[in-house]
């Protein structure tokens, strides 16, 4: 291996594989601003919000490998500290952890009420921000390579928290999922789309977070875990954007794709039921109001990924 296989050729894959992520989710923003126009406003302000600033972070990427590999080639003494793009994309990152996290412990709040499960994931994504930003400040202030082990406390509660909070997140809503069961098959497969879903979304990050901090762990100088934290925020905006677009139905038999208006205008009388809790709906007797009371349920499921406006707060 040459000298800078691991401190320059690791970050430089890291950027080239979040610039592929970062297209990702760039059509992945488009197809949701362009599929659901009627969405509340706050929900758009808030994942522009959350796409800017993982887009600072992927900037600071960029920033860092440039800084290495060009302004300071060969400067071994500029190549031993970790400067301010090291730094900035480690708060960013953080940051939008914190956001989309948030978001999805207040979908579920949304969907089930269960105010004593999101204030323990609220807990923990207090802690493992707290540990995303107690390593900042450390770095700020140690920014040697060789000081690097001055972190691991922080990292080990940032990564470790953060992957639990994924983990736990994904578990109640499957099985809150899990408890809806029906009769009727086509109610059946959404269940069982939004349960694949939030599994795939939540381990996801979960495993770049553990894969991240195992290779902190083997070697705190080396940056195969950088090049693998620089990845770390265009999952999670993935994971945002996915919930969101979960509601864009492969193509009809017409050759046509639903979403916004078709979402709601064809999904039958049972899931039209919007803004109507489920408790409500539920004390109805009868086969017919047992399947609607499902179906607002799924309804506000759905809203947990980001769908109809009043469940999601217009």
């Amino acid at each position: 291996m040459g000298t800078y296989d691991d401190p320059l050729g690791s970050i430089l894959i890291g950027t080239w594989i979040s610039s592929m992520l970062f297209m990702l989710y760039i059509r992945e923003t488009i197809t949701y601003y362009s599929s659901f126009k009627s969405d509340a406003l706050a929900v758009k302000i808030f994942v522009a919000l959350a796409v800017i600033i993982d887009t600072v972070s992927l900037s600071a990427d960029f920033a860092e490998v440039y800084l290495y590999t060009v302004s300071h080639w060969g400067d071994l003494e500029f190549l031993s500290t970790q400067t301010w793009p090291f730094t900035l994309y480690l708060a960013t990152t953080g940051v939008t952890g914190l956001l989309v996290q948030s978001f999805l412990v207040n979908r579920y709040y949304a969907l089930t009420k269960n105010w004593l499960i999101c204030v323990f994931l609220t807990l923990c994504i207090i802690v493992s921000y707290g540990g995303s930003l107690a390593t900042v400040i450390i770095l700020t202030r140690f920014n040697a390579y060789n000081q690097r082990y001055l972190i691991k406390t922080p990292v080990i509660v940032w990564l470790t928290m953060t992957s639990v909070t994924d983990v736990l997140i994904a578990l109640v809503l499957i099985w809150q999922l899990y408890n809806m069961k029906t009769s009727f098959k086509t109610t059946e497969h959404l269940i069982q789309r939004l349960m694949r879903a939030a599994m795939q979304t939540g381990s996801t990050t979960s495993v770049v977070a553990i894969s991240i901090l195992i290779a902190y762990l083997v070697n705190n100088t080396s940056n195969v875990g950088t090049a693998l934290a620089f990845i770390l925020g265009r999952v999670y905006i993935l994971t945002l954007l996915y919930n969101l677009n979960i509601r864009k139905t492969p193509k009809k038999e017409g050759g046509t794709s639903t979403s916004d208006h078709d979402y709601r205008s064809h999904r039958g009388p049972a899931m039209a039921m919007e803004g109507i809790r489920p408790t409500y709906r539920c004390r109805a007797h009868g086969h017919f109001w047992r399947r609607s009371c499902l179906g607002t349920k799924l309804v506000q499921v759905a809203g947990m990924f980001g769908s109809p406006r009043n469940v999601l707060g217009s």
